[in-house]
């Protein structure tokens, strides 16, 4: 079921990463009290920004937030501007809440009756209890300023790292912001700060506690550029948990990833169990099989063929998966529970595999290895064979056997052991793999219509964009074509899309296709666009004066031949000029073949990942610009017969 109100927002423990403290006597939020360098690039301001954490044990503590926001424009407004989560670990107490007109004056007071509470349940999930309450403010004019107050409390423990964030978006900037953690002598905390420039904590004892206080002030607003890298890596950011910790009666340390693993590996434990018809049918199933790389592999495809994720988090819920054999009987499960029944059904046949904790999302997904806590959203599976390591992703029905994609690849995880957590990284796609190959083949005629026949392999990162279309009927197939490749004007005769390298999988289109007057003509002149399938049609946006380094997270590499048979009598009427560039963010060529009346076309684009200073940019803008100026290009061919 969906959260229609506030759709998708953040995941509970993302909500606490951003910040409260104590109120003036009488605050004021006239717009006009706003330092003018807090309004460039901000499209809302954070007047008060200011969190409160307070441990009374291991399994105990309380949050008190205090939050004012001023919305400058319509891109201001988002759905952490007044929204609290909790669950039934915590109890919620809405404080107080107002909202302001541009001149500071009281327009509305809001009352916890005001509130929406409702359940925050995602999309495919089954047991879930976090709720979330909100407000959204029926006022069009900017500006206007909400502000309000909360405490959290929570009861039954905490096993993951929280974060505060002064700045917690782009583009907003922050005018007061605070940190206070108060915490028992006999209490140790975890800390790490991030980009806090000259703000130093104050530290001090109060009866048996200490204190810990951070203050901010006229932070501006980081601007959003095209391939910025995460806000975390460029706001300020203080993380802290406890040493120790405790959930739902699980006691865990954070002292190391070791120890850390060795609580996850303890969640686990009792939970691997089968039917003895489950684990005879096992068995059977890869009896004929004589080395564990196919065994996993029709295990793996078993249990697709027999589950649907649904995601479970109803207290320990949210890290401790259901049995084994509860997800045999129902054939549903989240992350936790799949991966869980997977490693269960292969220690049935003798394979050893590992409950693997991964941070998960597209793009680059780092933790902090340095800073042991709960740092993961997702769950995959590891089975370390003698010569290779499978990687499985267990939530899926239709990614292929050893697949990731681009939501868990190339970052840091915690495969999880008796002896503890071990930090390893997954597989990054090379180049060799992240491709997108074509050739083609178009015949034209006189007028300059074509008829053409195309083949596109995707593989690597690519192979997962086009995994659904695969499943679909041929019907829906050409719609979702006719929509994906925008040839001018072009009629699809016949298509097929299918996978082929079913361990390196890649999807391979091909069509038969109608082009109506693709090339130009004017008297004995001919004018051929040369690249139908992969030009790069638009360069990364002009940015003047970037503020941020840039990270490209990918490689890949596209190959396309392209072979014009033209009507005889036409050659080319000038020399043609092949193409080479070499950088630091990729490499392109082409090559020109002409073969009687065949005139062929080959054009190679790889592309590199990195992390770049903000003074490269320029670089990178030209480098793609060059690109997209070669692909343009039209060859003009004259009859000379």
């Amino acid at each position: 079921m969906k959260n229609h109100f506030f759709g998708r927002i953040i995941l509970f423990a993302q909500f606490l990463i951003i910040g409260l403290f104590a109120l003036p006597a009488k605050a004021d939020y006239a717009v006009s009290l706003i330092p003018e360098a807090l309004l460039e690039d901000a499209n809302s301001v954070y007047r008060e920004n200011h969190m409160e954490v307070f441990f009374t044990g291991p399994g105990r503590f309380t949050v008190r937030r205090h939050i004012a926001v001023t919305i400058l424009n319509e891109n201001g407004k988002g759905p952490d501007i007044l929204t609290m989560q909790y669950d039934s670990n915590s109890n919620i107490r809405f404080t107080s809440g107002e909202i302001f007109d541009a001149d500071g004056n009281s327009i509305t007071r809001i009352r916890r009756r005001d509130l929406i509470d409702q359940s925050n349940v995602s999309d495919f999930s089954l047991y879930e209890d976090n709720r979330i309450m909100g407000y959204i403010p029926r006022i069009s004019s900017y500006p206007y300023t909400v502000s309000y107050e909360y405490e959290t409390s929570y009861s039954r423990g905490m096993y993951y790292a929280m974060s505060f964030y002064p700045v917690p978006a782009f583009n907003r900037s922050t005018q007061k912001s605070s940190l206070r953690i108060t915490y028992s002598d006999d209490m140790e905390l975890y800390l790490r700060e991030f980009n806090l420039d000259n703000v130093k904590a104050e530290v001090s004892d109060i009866r048996n506690s200490k204190q810990i206080l951070w203050n901010f002030e006229n932070i501006s607003a980081i601007r959003r550029e095209h391939l910025s890298p995460s806000l975390s890596y460029l706001a300020p950011q203080i993380m802290f948990a406890p040493s120790k910790f405790e959930y739902d009666s699980y006691f865990g340390s954070n002292s190391s990833w070791e120890d850390f693993g060795k609580w996850a590996w303890t969640l686990n434990q009792g939970r691997d169990n089968l039917s003895p018809e489950r684990v005879a049918h096992l068995n059977a199933l890869v009896a004929d099989f004589d080395n564990d790389h196919d065994k996993v592999k029709a295990i793996y495809e078993f249990m697709q063929s027999r589950t649907r994720y649904v995601n479970i988090s109803l207290g320990i819920g949210g890290m401790q998966p259901f049995d084994a054999e509860t997800v045999d009987r129902t054939g549903y499960g989240d992350c936790k529970a799949l991966t869980n029944y997977m490693m269960a059904m292969l220690k049935a046949v003798g394979i050893e595999s590992f409950y693997t904790l991964v941070r998960a999302g597209v793009g680059r997904y780092n933790i902090v290895n340095d800073f042991t806590s709960n740092q993961f959203n997702h769950v995959i599976l590891s089975v370390p064979l003698e010569n290779d390591t499978i990687w499985l992703e267990c939530t899926s029905q239709i990614l292929p056997f050893n697949h990731l994609g681009d939501f868990t690849d190339n970052r840091p995880v915690l495969i999880v052991r008796e002896d503890g957590g071990h930090l390893v990284s997954t597989p990054a796609y090379s180049r060799c793999q992240n491709i997108n190959n074509s050739k083609t083949i178009i015949q034209l005629d006189l007028q300059g219509h074509g008829s053409g026949n195309l083949r596109m392999d995707y593989g690597g990162i690519y192979f997962v964009d086009y995994m659904p279309v695969l499943r679909l009927s041929s019907e829906e197939q050409q719609r979702w074509l006719y929509r994906n490749f925008l040839f001018p004007n072009y009629t699809i005769n016949s298509h097929s899309l299918a996978t082929v390298a079913e361990d390196t999988p890649v999807a391979v289109i091909e069509m038969d296709i109608s082009l109506r007057s693709y090339a130009s003509t004017s008297g004995q002149r001919m004018f051929v666009p040369l690249n139908l399938v992969s030009a790069s049609r638009s360069t990364p946006p002009r940015i003047r004066n970037r503020q941020h380094p840039f990270v490209l997270n990918f490689e890949r590499s596209v190959s396309d031949t392209l072979i014009f048979r033209l009507p005889a009598g036409f050659e080319p009427e000038t020399s043609l000029n092949e193409f080479s560039l070499e950088s630091e963010f990729g490499s392109f060529q082409t090559e020109f073949i002409i073969n009687d009346n065949e005139f062929w076309y080959i054009r190679k684009l790889e592309t590199y990942r990195g992390f770049f200073p903000a003074e490269k940019y320029q670089d990178f803008f030209r480098f793609h610009q060059s690109v997209t100026r070669a692909d343009a290009q039209r060859i003009t061919f004259v009859r000379s017969r």
